[in-house]
């Protein structure tokens, strides 16, 4: 339907007449230019107003725009006032209170939106809380969840309302979890009620809400959580981000030191005459990728539900079943590796090469700092001479000074492991390396690369910050580091990386599915191999 055809109130109208004459180039949005802004916001209320298949598009379209992947814009902050009047005049309200509430979730903030979104929601209340009353359940839930978004104790009182008066269950609930976003005093009640109460959408926001108030696991919260039936099915239906809400509670427990705990559950959850044995099994899958602990604990577990519908990933990843190998832990490649064609290029035209400085920064990619890094190391494996080596590692530290961001942090990671191939001759690059143990991604690298060249190295103090990280960034710069430097730490250095390689959390969390637990420990293997030096 055409936006002629769908006739709008004189309320709607002054608010898209005041979107029209806002200066949307003076904000930005996901995309840069936020000039498509009106045009976007009108799509959105005819095609909820026309109760168009297409009202999904416009949201998705207004969503990737104003609050992509969590992050807010200027034209975010701008977008709001306007948001808010359409929402109060009953067009696209509740889409309109799904992006509010969405934006107002947000800590990401994107360079010239620093302005505060959820101030500007939260200025907006007196608009939005009427809406709390609101005929249809649906609106209702999500202006009780965008006021609870803006983490205001001002708004309490009707949130109390909509927990204590509403008769539709899932408003009662996001009520529960918008009271403590806003700072309840009476958090232990609130959770205690909601615990108790008949409804069991209500007693699920009473877990999650004393996981966000940052409560003790107890067994009045494991009994309130093992009391709903489904609670995927029902957390699906609550505006919280918490659709696998099973999961959700069993990695939080295993994240804060409670894999036992998460496997118990678990257990018992399966036992129970309402479990979705399909939920548990998934999530038991988180549990052993998230916890030794827990992993030990639910082998026998998992060998009883072997042959259940949903028990694959499980059983692959205790080993019970065939399924897919870990990969093997990076080796660094060698120059002429990294080089490929240009291998086979003479010395004096890799010198050649090498003259030619780098781009400015922006202009400058990944590939062409690799490229000088492996040229410079193709010639001193050649030559025997580091001048290459300490000019491109000198030149490559230079350019990227003051541009951080996870790119360059490899980027400087690899400048570091280049230096690391010179080893006592690295002492030229002596300042460049202490300034690139700065650098989270960079310190494993940097720290061979000093040692090596026997340079003055607090070795205790790094070993701390690399047992600290170990598992985020490269694996192999990690192991390499640690059998460089285990020879040169203290016995209480050594026994404290003796203890994190014991630990319960997983290292390694990410990779080929079904491997996680065995890549783990092939992790902590190698890591045990390059302590084992230190008695060398």
């Amino acid at each position: 339907m055409s936006q002629q055809e769908v006739s709008l109130s004189p309320e709607v109208a002054a608010v898209l007449a005041g979107v029209d004459a806002f200066d949307w180039t003076a904000v930005s949005h996901a995309y840069g230019d936020a000039s498509d802004m009106p045009s976007m916001l009108r799509a959105l209320v005819v095609d909820a107003g026309a109760d168009s298949e297409s009202d999904s598009e416009s949201v998705s379209e207004l969503w990737g725009a104003i609050v992509h992947q969590g992050t807010v814009y200027s034209a975010s902050t701008a977008a709001v006032p306007f948001m808010a009047r359409l929402a109060a005049a009953g067009a696209a309200t509740r889409e309109c209170l799904w992006l509010l509430g969405w934006m107002a979730a947000s800590d990401d903030t994107a360079p010239g939106a620093e302005d505060d979104i959820r101030n500007a929601v939260r200025a907006h209340a007196d608009i939005l809380g009427p809406l709390t009353c609101h005929d249809d359940g649906e609106i209702r839930k999500a202006t009780v969840h965008a006021l609870g978004q803006t983490r205001s104790t001002d708004l309490l009182p009707a949130l109390r309302a909509a927990r204590d008066d509403d008769k539709d269950p899932l408003v009662r609930a996001e009520a529960v979890i918008a009271m403590l976003r806003c700072g309840t005093p009476d958090a232990a009640g609130v959770i205690g009620g909601a615990y108790t109460d008949p409804a069991p959408a209500v007693r699920l926001a009473g877990v999650f809400a004393s996981f966000d108030a940052g409560r003790p696991w107890t067994s009045e919260t494991r009994e309130a959580l093992l009391s709903v039936p489904d609670p995927d099915s029902i957390a699906g239906q609550l505006l919280d981000d918490r659709y696998e809400a099973l999961a959700w509670v069993v990695e939080r427990l295993c994240d804060s030191g409670h894999g036992e705990a998460a496997a118990g559950l678990l257990i018992e959850a399966a036992d129970r005459e309402h479990a979705d044995l399909t939920s548990v099994l998934y999530a038991a899958t988180i549990a052993c990728e998230r916890s030794r602990a827990a992993t030990e604990l639910l082998r026998p577990f998992a060998a009883k539900y072997v042959e259940a519908e949903g028990a694959r990933m499980l059983a692959q990843t205790l080993g019970l079943t065939p399924g897919p190998e870990p990969l093997a832990l990076p080796v660094q490649a060698s120059p002429d590796q990294l080089l490929g064609d240009d291998a086979s290029l003479d010395v004096e035209e890799m010198r050649s090469r090498l003259a030619v400085p780098l781009p400015e920064y922006a202009r400058l990619t990944a590939p062409v700092i690799d490229k000088k890094l492996a040229l410079a190391a193709a010639v001193w494996e050649r030559t025997g001479d580091p001048a290459p080596v300490v000019a491109a590692v000198t030149e490559v530290t230079d350019r990227l000074t003051g541009h951080e961001g996870f790119l360059w942090g490899y980027q400087r990671a690899n400048a570091a492991r280049t230096a690391a191939r010179l080893g006592a001759e690295a002492a030229a690059l002596d300042p460049v390396l202490h300034a690139l143990l700065e650098d989270p991604i960079a310190l494993a690298a940097a720290a061979t690369a000093l040692a090596r060249a026997g340079c003055d190295l607090d070795v205790d103090h790094v070993a701390d910050h690399l047992a600290a990280q170990a598992g985020q960034y490269r694996d192999d710069d990690t192991i390499t580091a640690l059998a460089t430097l285990a020879p040169l730490m203290s016995p209480s250095a050594l026994k404290r990386w003796h203890d994190v390689i014991k630990r319960d959390a997983r290292f390694v969390t990410g990779g080929q599915l079904g491997t996680f637990v065995a890549a783990d420990e092939q992790f902590r293997d190698a890591l045990r191999t390059a302590l084992a030096g230190a008695s060398a």
